[in-house]
């Protein structure tokens, strides 16, 4: 029974987000926001913005040098994603 709850909010978030991207990309912000004054529609519009903009980080040209060890005093920063039609290595830091 749990693991239909979270497929529940699962869509639920997805549904949300595709809602969120429709009303963005039909230019449907006058409707939705149209009982906000021009500032207030102004940095809704930022805040809306600033969400989905994503920042480009460094490019390494070289792998670097890996040892084996325990792992012990490493903190996860992200997540490492590989792109298959370059072959490089993309990381989310989280």
């Amino acid at each position: 029974m749990a693991g239909t709850a979270n497929l529940v909010d699962a869509m639920l978030v997805l549904a949300v987000g595709f809602l969120i991207f429709v009303v963005m990309s039909w230019n449907m912000q006058s409707i939705v926001f149209s009982d906000m004054s021009q500032d207030e529609k102004n940095d809704m519009m930022e805040k809306m913005q600033s969400a989905t903009n994503l920042e480009q980080g460094q490019e390494l040209n070289e792998t670097p040098n890996v040892t084996q060890s325990s792992g012990q005093g490493y903190t996860e920063m992200g997540k490492v994603y590989k792109d298959p039609s370059t072959g490089k290595l993309i990381m989310v830091e989280g």
